[in-house]
Formats: structure tokens, C-alpha cells, sequence
């Protein structure tokens, strides 16, 4: 079956929605080594794993739940071949995949500065909890929260950490270990933990507390709570949708941009990548054309779409005059209609 990594990272986030009968036990969790997508990668165990947000990629390697891949190329790779049985992507093709996720950026936060430092923003509460973030536990071997999720380096330590948390596949086993999350953006990817068994913040720090016995009060834990919540949150988490910014102008600026590779692709020929292209592009175009709210213009995005599959047609007959035509065509006609597009 073909799927796109959009189906789970929608738009670099998490799509929680997401179900798969036999592969999921939850929404927005999914068994990416089982059976179902790739039978030769079956580990043979069910152990699905929650959908983790892509925000901020290019600071939260090493990559992989338990951080077994220090390089984003070859954990790519390894979910497009391995976990997804698909076709071994060409360099170019991993080459602008990574590109492209590596602008995926964490959302802007005024709670916070930089270094993860609460500014005056903040409320009370989460100022509290930052004492008790920063705060050594004996339990932990004299390590605070802060220890791991380090708050200069994005609440990160690049480091894996068996807290408990994970069933061992087998006695003896040493896969508890896993990657050290980033706290930013958190308050908007729940549920939590590998597995997604947690479903608010305030049932990690009710975790935290209990297995590790930590002492906390039941104002200590709400006050650590504030404080998971204030890092998490964001000041505009998502695109602010009207009756003109719709989310098809949204897509369609999308589309268009991705369209934009062909002043890259044809001049070089590369037919293999631009086909690629105009299949996926003119298919999805048309597809959310269905979605517009201004029914007068959609016509004219269906036109557009034909006229990107002709750049398509044109190079499967190696017509590359009539390919760059049409690419022209395309160009002009999406100009034209950008504003009617909603």
C-alpha cells in the first residue's frame, strides 16, 4: 500500500486521529514493525508507538523512539524501506525529503526565552514549578527533571534513559532505554510516553511522583504540571482559518510550491523525479480542489491540475518543448487564479 508520510506527520505534527484496525491500539498510535506494511520487517511483537511530532527535527537527534539512528538520512531511509516496504528512495529524493523536514521549526512560545528560561509572561504557577524542574530528588540519584531535559538544549539531552516505562520483550532485555523527548510544543502532541498510556501532562507528573517516589505535595504536582504546560504551550499553534484563508489556500500554496521543482527539474531532464512530481501534485490539487469554498473558481483549479499532469504526459513521450510549455501555462494560470483560490 503507498503512504505518505503526511498520513502521520500531518503537516510536520501529529495526527491523532489516525487508526489502523490491528496496527494501533489507540488513536494516533501505530505498530510501525509489524505485519501490516512491511511482512518482511515483522518484529513479531505488538508494540505499537505513539505518533511523535516532527517540530524542531534538526535539534532532537539522535532519531527513533530509543535514539538507534544518530543520522536523520538514514532513519529516512530505514522508514521508507524498512518500516514502510517502499521502493529505495534516489539520493535527490532523500536529499530533498531531509530538506524539507529540516525547516519544520518549533512553535514560537513569549513564555520562554531561547535558552528555556519562563520569561515574565509566565504564570505564577509554572514559575513555582520550575523550582521543583530544577530541584535534585534523591530518588532520582540526586538528578532533577532538568537533568534530562536540559532546558538550554531544547529540553533535550540527546541521551536514552530506562525510566521504567517500557515492558521488556524478554527477560533479561535491555530495551527500556528510551530517547530523551523535547518538551517544546508538548502541550499540543498528547498523549505521552513511547506508547501514548499517559494522556496529560498532569498523568506524567502523577507517574513521575508515584514511581519514583518522589514526595511531591498535591500543590507541588500541579505547580510542575503548570510549568510542563507553559514550556509546552505556543502562542499560535495552529494556521487561524476564515472564510477567505481557508485550508485549501493553505494546500494550494503548498502544492504550488512543490510544483515550483520543476524550474529545477526540467532543465535537467530528470524525468524519473518529475514525474514523481506531476503525478503526486496534480492527483492532490485535484483532490482539494473538492474542498474550496468558492465553487465559482474550482473549475479553473481543475484546469490547473490537467495542466500539470500535460507537463507529466509531455515527458513520458519525451516532448520536452511541449513539457515546458505546459509548465509555463501552469505557472501563469495559478498566478492568475491565486486570489479566487478559497
Amino acid at each position: 500500500m503507498s503512504t505518505p508520510c503526511s498520513t502521520c506527520h500531518n503537516r510536520s505534527d501529529v495526527n491523532q486521529r489516525l487508526f489502523i484496525p490491528g496496527a494501533s491500539h489507540q488513536p494516533g498510535a501505530i505498530d510501525v514493525d509489524g505485519a501490516f506494511f512491511n511482512p518482511i520487517f515483522n518484529d513479531r511483537r505488538d508494540d505499537p508507538i505513539d505518533i511523535p511530532s516532527l517540530r524542531g527535527l534538526r535539534f532532537t537527534g539522535p532519531y527513533g523512539r530509543d535514539g538507534r539512528f544518530a543520522s536523520l538520512r538514514d532513519f529516512t531511509r530505514n522508514v521508507i524501506v524498512n518500516e514502510f516496504g517502499g521502493d529505495e528512495p534516489t539520493p535527490f529524493m532523500l536529499d530533498a525529503l531531509l530538506a524539507y523536514m529540516l525547516e519544520f521549526d518549533f512553535l514560537p512560545n513569549s513564555m520562554l526565552t531561547p535558552d528555556g528560561q519562563l520569561t515574565e509572561a509566565a504564570p505564577e504557577a509554572a514559575q513555582r514549578g520550575e523550582a521543583i524542574f530544577n530541584t535534585p530528588f534523591a530518588a532520582l540519584g540526586d538528578r532533577s527533571c532538568s537533568s534530562c531535559h536540559v532546558p538550554d538544549t531544547n529540553f533535550l539531552d540527546r541521551q536514552a534513559h530506562d525510566i521504567g516505562s517500557v515492558a521488556l520483550a524478554y527477560d533479561g532485555a535491555r530495551t527500556g532505554a528510551m530517547d530523551t523527548p523535547t518538551l517544546l510544543g508538548t502541550v499540543y502532541t498528547a498523549p505521552y510516553f513511547h506508547d501514548g498510556s499517559l494522556p496529560t501532562l498532569a498523568a506524567v507528573v502523577d507517574w513521575f511522583d508515584e514511581s519514583k517516589s518522589l514526595g511531591l505535595t498535591g500543590a507541588e504536582r500541579a505547580d510542575l504540571t503548570a510549568y510542563l504546560e507553559t514550556v509546552g504551550a505556543a502562542d499560535e499553534p495552529y494556521e487561524a482559518f476564515d472564510a477567505e484563508n481557508t485550508a485549501f489556500r493553505l494546500a494550494f500554496s503548498e502544492l504550488t510550491t512543490f510544483a515550483s521543482t520543476l524550474d529545477t527539474l526540467l532543465p535537467q531532464r530528470d524525468a524519473k523525479h518529475i514525474l514523481l512530481l506531476t503525478d503526486t501534485v496534480a492527483a492532490d490539487l485535484s483532490a482539494d480542489a473538492s474542498t474550496m469554498s468558492n465553487l465559482a473558481a474550482r473549475p479553473e483549479v481543475y484546469a490547473l491540475a490537467q495542466r500539470l499532469a500535460e507537463v507529466g504526459d509531455a515527458v513520458r513521450t519525451d516532448d520536452w518543448v511541449a513539457a515546458e510549455t505546459s509548465w509555463t501555462a501552469f505557472k501563469s494560470e495559478a498566478d492568475a487564479i491565486e486570489e479566487r483560490a478559497f
